[in-house]
């Protein structure tokens, strides 16, 4: 079982209290990410190949979520930055000795700007909504390869369950913002998530 934290956290401050040294925590975070994909080694029947495979896949499914909420928030007008988060990081590298249970929650992208409920949840539904798009292209590359079928929809769960997982409207995960600024999105985001996470888990052998 995977588990992925919402790493999408919000700090209001005119200036931001972090100037350098962003892209190393993006690539503390995706090394981390990575070591937890490879660690399925020893808990699943799984080539080489296709362990190198989902393991950049689920990088992907990482950074381009945060990257997402990253460049949605610039395009509204705020500053944003991905930090590593010190627990968030200790979790994710215990997760890969931990078997099947694996949480990926390294860091956060740290938004700085005024608390406006519509531009948080218009830069909020992006993390999940790519990860959702990834989602269907994996379960449609999974039937359209068939050699790389176990991996590809091995690749389309983890994505719909982060999508589907950051949408539940509680707390600081995606969903909330989300709920808070248009129901209607919010519903029809968090029904297409449950139908891929079913179609993607179904998809498994």
């Amino acid at each position: 079982m995977l588990a992925a934290g919402d790493s999408y956290y919000y700090y209001y401050y005119v200036t931001p209290r972090y100037r350098y040294g962003e892209w190393l925590h993006l690539l503390v975070g995706a090394i981390l990410v990575m070591a937890v994909g490879l660690s399925w080694f020893y808990y699943v029947q799984m080539s080489l190949l296709g362990l190198i495979l989902d393991s950049v896949l689920f990088v992907l499914a990482f950074m381009l979520h945060e990257l997402a909420h990253k460049f949605s928030a610039i395009h509204y007008g705020y500053h944003a930055e991905f930090r590593l988060q010190t627990w968030g990081a200790i979790i994710t590298a215990i997760s890969i000795v931990i078997p099947f249970f694996k949480i990926i929650a390294p860091g956060a992208t740290v938004i700085y700007g005024p608390d406006d409920r519509y531009l948080m949840g218009r830069t909020a539904i992006w993390g999940p909504a790519t990860n959702l798009a990834m989602a269907t292209v994996l379960i449609i590359a999974a039937f359209s390869i068939p050699p790389l079928y176990y991996y590809l929809a091995i690749a389309a769960y983890v994505n719909s369950f982060i999508a589907l997982f950051n949408l539940i409207p509680l707390g600081i995960l995606d969903g909330l913002k989300v709920f808070r600024w248009n129901k209607g999105i919010w519903a029809g985001a968090f029904v297409l998530s449950i139908v891929l996470f079913i179609l993607s888990m179904m998809a498994v052998p």
